[in-house]
């Protein structure tokens, strides 16, 4: 969370010419429900859960940037998943810069907490292995603008996938 991926996301699909597919806006749509009411209603099990339908449904689709939670990770099952969609990049952000990017946003029910900052570090000491082993390639964003960040995904993305770096 906090990270960029939904922007980067968004940036890098339109440079390479790919469609955007963001796995929680596709729950939000086929619940009808916002996030929270999800997990406030059903738990967090059962969201990982309706992840896990979402990345394998669209996981199969080419020439498309997909955008997950961060806690997508967490299930076992969706690693593979997430290596056979493609290559996985993970954008990795400094908890104190995480918390500041997110703090004011009330539709974090993971950070309903006493200690948001602390939840963080928490969940990222957590997932720091599991998002080791999803990805392919890891761009540590902290001190990177987010035209930085999207050119260097971009290009990784299109070395990758067999195409030429832009000579720009």
């Amino acid at each position: 969370m906090g990270t960029g991926k939904t922007t980067v996301g968004q940036r890098v699909a339109r440079s390479l010419g790919f469609r955007f597919v963001d796995t929680d806006k596709l729950i939000v749509k086929q619940t009808g429900k916002p996030i929270p009411k999800i997990f406030e209603e059903s738990g967090e099990d059962f969201f990982r859960s309706l992840e896990t339908a979402v990345l394998r449904e669209c996981g199969t689709g080419e020439n498309q940037v997909i955008s997950t939670g961060g806690g997508i990770v967490t299930r076992p099952e969706n690693h593979e998943l997430l290596k056979a969609a493609g290559y996985v990049i993970w954008l990795k952000t400094a908890p104190e810069i995480i918390y500041e990017r997110v703090r004011r946003n009330r539709n974090r029910p993971l950070l309903k907490t006493a200690d948001p900052l602390q939840t963080i570090r928490d969940l990222l000491e957590i997932r720091k292995p599991l998002y080791d082993a999803c990805a392919d390639l890891s761009i540590t964003t902290d001190h990177l603008t987010m035209e930085e960040t999207c050119y260097g995904v971009t290009e990784s993305a299109r070395l990758a996938l067999g195409g030429e770096p832009d000579s720009e």
